[in-house]
C-alpha cells in the first residue's frame, strides 16, 4: 500500500475544512488525484496542493497510512468518514476530528477541542493528550451520538461527553468534566480518574466503569450489590488485548443502577474500597 505525507507549505491561521481528505480511502492514490481533492480555507474553496506538499512513497502495510504534519487548532473536520486506512496527526488539532467515523484508525500526537467521535460508526480513535467538551457525543441537532467503535483519550476530557451515546467504548485516562453521560442510551465508558457533578444524569441504559473509588454518586442512582471481577472479565481480556490495559482486574466493583428519575436502566460500577 501507501504512505501519504502532508506536510503544511505555511501557518494555517484561521479555520480549514479538511473532511475531504477522507477521499483518499476511495480514490486511486497518484499524486495529481491527492492534489486536485477540494478543501476549504477562509471560506474559500482551495486544493490541497495550495495548502499542503504532498509526498507519496509505497509500504508493505495492507492500509493506506495518512500523515499530517503542520496540524493545529484551525483544523476542523479531521477524519470526518474516514474508513479503512490509517490517518496520523503529528500535533494537536481542533474540532469535529472523526465525526461519522465508519472504520479505520485516527492517532492525533496532541490534543483536540469539541467534537471528537461525534456519531462515528466504527474504528478506533486515540488521542495523546486532552479532549474538549461533547466527546462522543450527538451533533448539534441531532439524536444520537457515537454509534461504535472505540476511543481512547490519555489525557482530560471536557463537558458533556457522551451525551446521547449509542454504542461503542470510550476510554479515558484523565479526569472528566461535569455533565458526563447526560442522556446517554448505551455503550461503554471507563473512567480512570475523577469526575465532576451532574455524572450519567438522565442515562437510559450503558455501562460507566470508575476506577477511582474517590467519586460520589447522587442519589438517583441506586446500590445493587458487590459485583466479582468475574463479570467484567471479558472486557478486560479485550482492553489488555487491545489498548495494554490491564487494570480492571485488580479490584471488586460495586454496582449502582440508575438514573431511577427516569426509569433508567444504566449500571455504573465503582471500585471497591479495599
Amino acid at each position: 500500500m501507501h504512505k501519504i505525507l502532508l506536510t503544511t507549505k505555511f501557518t494555517i491561521s484561521s479555520n480549514l475544512d479538511v473532511s475531504n481528505i477522507s477521499k483518499v480511502s476511495n480514490i486511486e492514490i497518484t499524486k495529481k488525484n491527492i492534489e486536485d481533492i477540494d478543501l476549504l480555507y477562509q471560506n474559500q474553496k482551495v486544493k490541497i496542493k495550495n495548502i499542503f506538499d504532498i509526498k507519496i512513497s509505497k509500504n508493505k502495510k495492507s492500509k493506506i497510512e495518512l500523515s499530517i504534519q503542520g496540524c493545529n487548532k484551525n483544523f476542523q473536520y479531521l477524519g470526518y468518514l474516514w474508513e479503512k486506512n490509517i490517518l496520523i496527526a503529528d500535533s494537536s488539532i481542533g474540532s469535529f476530528v472523526g465525526a461519522k467515523m465508519k472504520s479505520g484508525k485516527l492517532i492525533i500526537r496532541g490534543s483536540v477541542e469539541n467534537y471528537l467521535g461525534s456519531e462515528m460508526e466504527g474504528g478506533s480513535i486515540e488521542v495523546k493528550g486532552n479532549a474538549g467538551d461533547f466527546l462522543a457525543s450527538a451533533l448539534e441537532g441531532s439524536k444520537t451520538g457515537m454509534r461504535g467503535g472505540n476511543i481512547l483519550i490519555n489525557g482530560n476530557v471536557g463537558k458533556f461527553s457522551c451525551f446521547l451515546m449509542r454504542r461503542g467504548l470510550v476510554i479515558i485516562k484523565g479526569n472528566v468534566d461535569e455533565n458526563c453521560c447526560f442522556q446517554m442510551i448505551a455503550g461503554t465508558l471507563i473512567i480512570f480518574k475523577g469526575v465532576k457533578r451532574n455524572l450519567g444524569v438522565s442515562m437510559k441504559r450503558g455501562t460507566i466503569i470508575l476506577i477511582d473509588n474517590s467519586v460520589k454518586l447522587e442519589k438517583k442512582f441506586i446500590k445493587s450489590g458487590n459485583i466479582n471481577f468475574n463479570f467484567l472479565s471479558l472486557l478486560n481480556n479485550f482492553l489488555k488485548n487491545k489498548f495494554l490495559i490491564n487494570k480492571l482486574k485488580k479490584y471488586n466493583y460495586v454496582r449502582y443502577f440508575g438514573d431511577k428519575n427516569v426509569n433508567g436502566l444504566g449500571e455504573i460500577f465503582v471500585r471497591e474500597n479495599l
